[in-house]
């Protein structure tokens, strides 16, 4: 994030009190998920962007930004009007709105099937994109109407409960992992599980620290790097 609000000042892009609107316009509309202190684009981002750069280039061009930003101080200070700034700029945009409407063709995006059963028809449910992001729903739209929400599984199994965790989101978009279970079970942990248990208590271990080389015990607090088990496991 800060990398991104420094690109926006360095470039004139925006103001401080917008900065933090504009980061979280983009994560409430599945443009990008933060990951480990990182904003990572996804798919539907990148979609979005390559779009853009093919029928509204000007209006991504950095320097056409930062100049409509001085404009609207301009406005701001009684130099022009907000009518004049206004129509120079959405009169053009509007006749490159209606060519990309007529130009642009639907673009399908693949479907995954799951392994998960719909409880009502029975048919495998699939995997589609949302404007949240992924859900599950039935194949057999529109005679069936199931959906639900789609998790990521994290590879490892709730101590608690015995249940699949899986990946969520807050709402402000930060990724955690929570037993698939909930509410029933409210286990939840912030850091990324390995795939590995503990050798002194046998809970799965969380990575912490850059570079993913670190594994600590969230129960019994034991550290030990990835290279460690690794080689302990050849050994076996």
């Amino acid at each position: 994030e800060a990398t991104l609000v420094k690109a926006l000042e360095e470039n004139g892009i925006g103001r401080p009190s917008t900065y933090a609107p504009i980061i979280a316009t983009i994560q409430s509309r599945g443009y990008v998920v933060k990951e480990d202190k990182q904003l990572r684009p996804t798919e539907l981002g990148q979609i979005v962007v390559d779009l853009l750069k093919e029928y509204f280039p000007k209006i991504i061009d950095v320097e056409f930004t930062a100049q409509m930003e001085e404009k609207l101080d301009k406005v701001e200070e009684g130099v022009y009007s907000w009518q004049e700034v206004v129509d120079d700029f959405y009169l053009p945009f509007q006749e490159d709105l209606l060519q990309a409407e007529r130009e642009i063709a639907v673009i399908p995006i693949e479907e995954e099937c799951s392994e998960e059963k719909c409880p009502k028809c029975g048919r495998n449910l699939k995997i589609k994109q949302g404007r949240y992001g992924k859900f599950l729903a039935c194949p057999g739209f529109p005679e069936c109407r199931y959906t639900k929400q789609f998790y990521e599984d994290a590879g490892v199994f709730c101590p608690r409960c015995g249940g699949r965790i899986v990946i969520r989101r807050s709402r402000r978009g930060r990724k955690f992992y929570g037993c698939i279970n909930y509410p029933e079970c409210d286990f939840t942990c912030w850091d990324e599980p390995a795939a590995k248990d503990c050798p002194e208590c046998g809970r799965f271990l969380v990575y912490r620290g850059s570079g993913k080389k670190k594994l600590v015990c969230p129960d019994c607090g034991q550290t030990y790097q990835e290279e460690q088990l690794t080689e302990a496991e050849g050994v076996k």
